[in-house]
C-alpha cells in the first residue's frame, strides 16, 4: 500500500455538493395513469478533494454511485447541481476550446476498452487520430509519439500495426491506457479499469499504471469494487453509499480501522488471503436501498446494527473523525469497538 503525501497540496478537483439525477422513460402503464415520471438520485451531495500526483480510490457497492461520480469529473455527465472545480476553475458548463482542454486534462478510461476502439483502426491510427485532433505533434513527431506510447505500456514490436481484435484484454486496456496518455493528460479517471481481467493480468496492468504515475507526476482516481486493489494502488480511498461520500481517509487507516459501519461492513464481506484474519464487523446484510427513493435521515441507517431514531431522521455530514473524515452521528464510539 501506499503512503500519502499530498495532506498539504492544494487541491487538483474540489466537487462540493454534487448531484445528479436521471428521469426514468414512463412506461405506457405510467402515461395512462398518470403516475408522475419517477427520479433516480444517482448522486446526493458528494464533497470530495483531489490531490495532485495522488491515487484516490473510490469504492462502494454496485448502484452506489461510483460510475456517475467518475463520468461528471470526466464531463461524460453534466451534474444536476453542486460544482466541479479544476485547478480552481469551474468546469461545469465548459465550452468551445476550454473544454476541449478540460477533456485533455482529464481523461477516463473504461472497464471494456474494444467496445471503444474502433474495431476498423489500427493502434496507430487510433492514436494519430487522438495526437493530431488536439495537434499535440506533427509531421513525423507523430509517429515516434506514437513509438513513445507503446513504449511506456509495454505493448511488443508491431503492435502498432494491428488491429484491437488481434490483442488479448490485457493488451487492449494497454491500448486504452496508451491512447489516455497521448493526449497528456493531468488526470486520470479509471472506471473498473481491470475488473474484466484475469487476475495475473490485472496485477500486472495495475502495476504499470502505478510506474507510470509515478514516471509521469499523474492524478489517477481508481473506481472500483475489489477492495484488496483498492487497498494496494491508493494513498487515500473514498468510500461512496447511495451517491454521497461516507468515510475518506488514508489507505492504511481506513483499512485498518474503518470508522462508519458501512465501511467497516464492507470490509469484513470482502475475502481475505490471510486466513487468520478475524473479523470485527458484522457482514453486509439486506438489500441496497433503491435509488429511487432515498432513505430519510442517514440512508444506511436501514442496514446500520447501531442505528438508533437519530439517524432514521437526521442525516450526518461528514466531518472530521480519527485521521480521516466519516458521515455517522456515532463514528467515535462505532470505531473505536
Amino acid at each position: 500500500m501506499i503512503e500519502s503525501t499530498h495532506q498539504a497540496a492544494t487541491p487538483l478537483l474540489s466537487i462540493r455538493d454534487l448531484f445528479m439525477r436521471f428521469e426514468k422513460r414512463r412506461s405506457l402503464s405510467d402515461t395512462l395513469t398518470g403516475r408522475p415520471r419517477q427520479v433516480v438520485s444517482a448522486l446526493n451531495g458528494v464533497d470530495l478533494d483531489v490531490m495532485p500526483a495522488e491515487t484516490l480510490g473510490i469504492v462502494g457497492e454496485s448502484g452506489c454511485g461510483k460510475s456517475t461520480l467518475a463520468r461528471c469529473i470526466a464531463g461524460l455527465h453534466r451534474p444536476t447541481s453542486g460544482d466541479i472545480r479544476f485547478e480552481g476553475e469551474s468546469v461545469i458548463g465548459l465550452k468551445g476550446a476550454r473544454r476541449r482542454g478540460y477533456n485533455k486534462r482529464v481523461q477516463m478510461m473504461f472497464q471494456d476498452p474494444y467496445t471503444s476502439l474502433n474495431p476498423r483502426m489500427t493502434v496507430r491510427d487510433t492514436l494519430r487520430e487522438a495526437i493530431t485532433v488536439h495537434r499535440l505533434r506533427d509531421g513525423a513527431g507523430i509517429d515516434r509519439r506514437i513509438d513513445e506510447l507503446l513504449e511506456l505500456v509495454r505493448l511488443p514490436d508491431g503492435a502498432a500495426d494491428k488491429y484491437p481484435h488481434e490483442f488479448s484484454g490485457g493488451q487492449r486496456q494497454r491500448i486504452g491506457i496508451a491512447r489516455a496518455l497521448s493526449l497528456e493528460p493531468t488526470c486520470l479517471v479509471a472506471d473498473e479499469l481491470v475488473s474484466a481481467l484475469d487476475v495475473s493480468v490485472q496485477a500486472q496492468v495495475v502495476n504499470l499504471l502505478l510506474e507510470l504515475q509515478d514516471n509521469l507526476g499523474l492524478t489517477v482516481l481508481f473506481v472500483a469494487h475489489d477492495l484488496r486493489l483498492v487497498r494496494h494502488v491508493s494513498h487515500r480511498v473514498a468510500v461512496i453509499y447511495l451517491g454521497a461520500i461516507v468515510e475518506i481517509g488514508p489507505s492504511e487507516a481506513l483499512f485498518s480501522k474503518p470508522m462508519h459501519p458501512y465501511s467497516q461492513a464492507l470490509l469484513a464481506a470482502a475475502p481475505s488471503l490471510d486466513p487468520s484474519e478475524r473479523r470485527r464487523a458484522p457482514a453486509l446484510s439486506g438489500e441496497l436501498p433503491s435509488p429511487l427513493d432515498i432513505p430519510p435521515g442517514c440512508p444506511f441507517h436501514v442496514r446500520c446494527p447501531h442505528a438508533t431514531e437519530l439517524c432514521s431522521r437526521e442525516k450526518p455530514a461528514l466531518r472530521p473523525v480519527g485521521n480521516g473524515m466519516t458521515a455517522c452521528h456515532f463514528a467515535e464510539a462505532i470505531g473505536g469497538a
